[in-house]
């Protein structure tokens, strides 16, 4: 049986006006983010992560490199130890538990103010980063189009976390992976930067991939900060006891 030629046409005339996806060309801010998390190795895999271990050399531009070990665990736990990268120095601790966000000031350990917390639990407790679940976090994300970043063009997304700090987050239009954060960094103390981060050299640990090197850039009226982080080594799913996150006894 022979199709009517007006059904050929019709087909003919309805591919036409489908248009097809252009890489680098997403339509919305959801689809954005989509094709981010799948990016990345995609959700089930992200989801299947419950704790990460980064092993990282922060060289600051002045005085010797330092030494990093980053523990995290969901939902929103983490600790950093920080100091010399001489084998068996002592590393200094701060951490984000359910109950605190703490330093480790003079050898004591010290909560950091209510506002400041909140701020930290939204950017570095943060597990699988910003566009992940954002609404669930309770975070407002609005796309502002297409810009031009050294290397290539990103989509432009203006963040509003829950404590109320604004982020704006760079995603890559060709990989959709994340190449640059800028915002505001509000330390204890009054301490505030103008902040500008990098991401770069992303590399698949089991199937999903994180950024190797993360550069920093720390200006304002504060003396400026300039951080280059080596990652060297990233664990995934090593057992973590919810206790060393927690702030020690005074």
């Amino acid at each position: 049986m022979r199709t009517p030629k007006y059904f050929v046409a019709a087909a003919l005339v309805a591919a036409v006006a489908t248009p097809t996806p252009i890489e680098g060309q997403a339509q919305s801010l959801d689809e954005i983010v989509a094709r981010h998390i799948e990016a990345r190795g995609g959700k089930e895999k992200l989801k299947s992560i419950q704790t990460v271990k980064l092993t990282r050399t922060v060289a600051m531009g002045i005085g010797n490199p330092i030494k990093v070990i980053l523990y995290k665990k969901r939902p929103n736990l983490a600790r950093f130890e920080a100091g010399p990268t001489q084998p068996g120095a002592t590393l200094i601790p701060r951490g984000i538990s359910s109950d605190a966000v703490w330093d480790t000031v003079q050898g004591k350990p010290v909560a950091r103010p209510a506002q400041i917390a909140a701020e930290a639990r939204d950017v570095e407790g943060d597990f699988d980063g910003l566009l992940v679940d954002w609404k669930e976090k309770g975070h407002a994300i609005a796309l502002e189009g297409r810009t031009k970043l050294p290397g290539g063009d990103a989509y432009k997304l203006i963040a509003t976390l829950k404590s109320g700090l604004k982020r704006t987050i760079y995603v890559d239009t060709k990989t959709y992976l994340e190449r640059q954060q800028t915002g505001v960094l509000n330390l204890p103390g009054g301490r505030q930067f103008d902040v500008t981060i990098t991401f770069d050299n992303w590399r698949e640990v089991e199937g999903v991939k994180f950024p190797f090197d993360i550069t920093e850039e720390r200006t304002g009226k504060e003396p400026v900060v300039s951080l280059v982080i080596y990652t060297e080594k990233i664990e995934l799913n090593t057992p973590m006891d919810d206790a060393i996150f927690s702030m020690p006894p005074k």
